[in-house]
């Protein structure tokens, strides 16, 4: 790999403008193209297999109008008033209207009706009401922008001095939160740690100019990917949030590497050059490492979760190819002038021919020397951080931990207070008819309703709704449990296994629980079956490729474990803070909420893979001195000492970035960027400087063990750069 990437270096150096411009207009391009097809994104939870979705399957057959449910337009009426007051009829008759007479909406219930159903949309109080409306749009098929012109439509109730909350699929569209904030934060705090790890103005900007570069194509990426899958809401976010992480840190070590180059007496063309033959070895392992980890979410078969990882690992690609040619393009133009514009107040950075630290190296030397009693204290503190796993529970998105400003928060606060915490967790049960006789047909399906509504954990239970080929009906049940509840994930189990079977044996009639809330507890279950498989396969190929790169069985048994112990903590922690409530008002969240089932399997690929990229420019570094002097203690005391300070700095800037995202409003985003962010804290510091050390010297050569048939059969993917220039420099000695 080592004479490929040091050709496209080369390559790269000499057509520097040439690379520049090529990146300019291929971001833009991309940018261009993926904005005039649209930044679309799509909810639509699509689970093969499961009883939601032959819920969803048996309406699209039967009575497509009904397959998407309704959406709850909730009113509120401010100061005791009531819904029905004269001050008021008049808007909410003209907000009814808007709706009936819009193209893109099949059917209104007014609140104001004199009907069964219209009655039932009004609270015991008569202060709240919903206008029941259903939509041509399914959740795929909706955009932001028609999600913004359903909700002006109740312009007229808003006006006459009504709250008003638009909830469902159409809520929650128009609900995601900006992340430019977040961005913004993020970017500052890297040029920061930046500044102060090279104290220049212009070594800062390289860095961030490659990354977002390396990001706009990304992001771009992934909306174009949009056209082709289902990319949720979140995925661009998540995108964003790893892509600019990743950008930053591997176009760092290009830089850091770079700088080391040149104090050793290289020109700086040779020394980009040689930069991305060397460090850029190491930015292709972890990227792609990275890359494949996101992708075995695959694994799992669940199409949110895989259209999440495909998003992640786009944006990982482009800033792992901008790293590899864009960032040696830009050192050879900055030339002598990487160390201009000095920050007064910040010392510049030496290049000197090794980057080892004395600080560093004490540390080393320390854990060394007492290697057994710090793998002993590190495993007790990982173990500690780790314990809260066993509260871990898998639940769903509740919208009442949405800011309050926006649509779906204010919609959930009104059903929440006019008909019970339920009315935002209701099951649509979809029902076959298979049967001529009206009259039976008619009985049967009161006699499901009266079951329905006589069990356990059950609210309420609607009247039948029958389409007009008398061939399907609905039923909305409404559970007595919000939907982030355990006890509604069991009703749904309940109704499943003995209440709609005994209640349809021997009729003309099949039922199945469907709706938002049975679709994520089925997304639930689902992922905590796949859970272990899709662990063991990114361990095992984890395991595989650090084999392969580092030719030491040992040491990929080690970086395993310390991966895995890794995100195990973060996963405590982050149940700590959502589940169990530490911390939760300092991250903006009114008080628990369920870690959202895909969040720990999506956490667990991300976090592998960038846990993985720490340990392999630890670890080469390690092995460059391990082949050098044969002993095992020096080898981790130097590698520790040669890499300490740029991989702190690519950590700060991850965790910063990371922890800017958990400023965001969405609760799932700050799921993601406090765990992330977690984990990152932990190997940097608990693993990277204590455990790893510590326990590579514990083991002492027998981490560098290596099977001779296992040698033999696996391929050699070396990524150490330095060894190939040895050779040269010496076979050139030769002649």
């Amino acid at each position: 790999m080592t004479p490929v990437l040091y050709a496209l270096g080369h390559f790269c150096t000499k057509h520097r403008w040439v690379v520049v411009i090529a990146w300019v207009i291929i971001a833009a391009g991309l940018l261009f193209g993926s904005k005039s097809l649209g930044w679309n994104t799509s909810n639509n939870l699509t689970l093969p297999g499961t009883g939601s979705q032959d819920a969803t399957n048996l309406l699209n057959d039967r009575w497509p109008d009904a397959a998407n449910g309704s959406i709850p337009v909730v009113l509120g009426a401010p100061g005791g008033n009531l819904i029905s007051d004269s001050q008021y009829t008049d808007a909410i008759n003209e907000t009814v209207s808007n709706y009936e007479s819009d193209s893109g909406v099949l059917s209104v219930v007014s609140p104001l009706g004199t009907t069964t159903q219209s009655q039932s949309l009004n609270s015991k109080d008569g202060q709240i009401s919903v206008i029941s409306v259903t939509i041509k749009d399914s959740p795929s098929d909706l955009t932001v922008d028609e999600g913004n012109h359903l909700v002006n439509l109740a312009g007229p109730a808003k006006q006459a001095g009504l709250t008003v909350g638009v909830g469902g699929y159409v809520g929650n569209a128009v609900s995601n939160p900006n992340v430019d904030f977040s961005v913004i934060v993020g970017i500052v705090a890297a040029i920061i740690i930046l500044l102060f790890t090279f104290g220049t103005l212009v070594s800062m900007g390289l860095p961030m100019l490659t990354a977002l570069i390396g990001l706009v194509a990304g992001i771009s990426g992934v909306y174009l990917l949009g056209q082709i899958v289902d990319v949720p809401t979140i995925g661009p976010t998540l995108a964003i949030m790893i892509g600019l992480g990743v950008g930053i840190d591997y176009a760092l070590f290009m830089v850091s590497r770079h700088r080391q180059h040149v104090g050793m007496g290289l020109d700086y063309r040779e020394a980009a050059s040689r930069a991305t033959a060397t460090a850029g070895g190491a930015v292709v392992f972890a990227g792609s490492t990275v890359i494949l980890a996101l992708l075995c979410l695959a694994v799992v078969k669940v199409q949110i979760l895989s259209a999440m990882g495909y998003s992640a690992a786009v944006a990982v690609l482009f800033a792992m190819l901008s790293a590899l040619t864009l960032m040696p393009a830009l050192l050879a133009i900055a030339g002598k002038g990487l160390d201009r514009f000095a920050m007064p107040f910040i010392s510049i950075e030496k290049q000197e021919k090794t980057a080892e630290s004395p600080g560093w190296t004490a540390w080393g030397k320390a854990m060394v020397r007492f290697r057994i009693p710090a793998v002993i204290l590190s495993l007790i503190a990982l173990a500690a951080l780790a314990y809260p796993i066993h509260q871990l529970y898998l639940g769903q998105q509740d919208n009442g931990s949405f800011p309050t400003n926006t649509q779906a928060r204010i919609a959930y606060d009104l059903l929440d207070e006019g008909f019970g915490v339920g009315a935002n967790a209701g099951f649509l049960i979809a029902v076959a008819i298979d049967s001529t006789d009206a009259s039976t047909v008619q009985t049967q399906l009161g006699d499901l309703t009266t079951a329905l509504a006589a069990a356990s954990g059950v609210a309420s239970a609607s009247p039948a709704s029958v389409d007009s080929d008398n061939n399907a009906a609905t039923i909305t049940v409404t559970p007595t449990t919000g939907p982030s509840s355990e006890a509604t994930s069991t009703l749904v189990t309940d109704l499943r296994a003995t209440t709609i079977p005994d209640a349809t044996k021997g009729t003309s009639l099949t039922a199945y629980v469907g709706g938002q809330t049975a679709s994520y507890v089925d997304l639930a279950t689902l992922i905590g079956d796949r859970l272990i498989l899709t662990i063991i396969v990114v361990v095992v190929l984890g395991f595989l490729l650090m084999t392969m790169a580092f030719r030491a069985i040992g040491l990929a048994l080690i970086s395993s474990l310390m991966n895995l112990l890794t995100v195990a903590a973060a996963f405590g922690v982050t149940t700590a803070v959502f589940e169990v409530g530490r911390g939760t008002s300092l991250i903006g969240l009114d008080g628990t909420i369920p870690v959202v089932s895909y969040v720990p399997l999506m956490m667990f690929a991300v976090l592998f893979g960038l846990s993985m990229d720490y340990n392999v420019f630890l670890m080469s570094a390690v092995r460059e001195k391990w082949l050098e002097k044969k002993d095992p203690q020096a080898a981790i005391i130097e590698g520790l000492a040669s890499t300490g300070k740029i991989v702190s700095a690519a950590a700060l800037i991850m965790t910063a970035v990371f922890l800017a995202f958990v400023l965001n409003g969405n609760p799932i985003v700050k799921q993601f960027g406090v765990g992330t962010a977690v984990a990152i804290i932990i190997y940097a510091t608990l693993v990277r400087c204590v455990l790893l050390p510590a326990l590579v010297s514990l083991c002492g050569k027998g981490t560098w063990y290596m099977p001779h048939w296992l040698d033999r059969i696996l391929p050699n993917i070396s990524i150490e750069g330095d060894q190939y220039f040895e050779q040269l420099a010496a076979k050139g000695a030769a002649k």
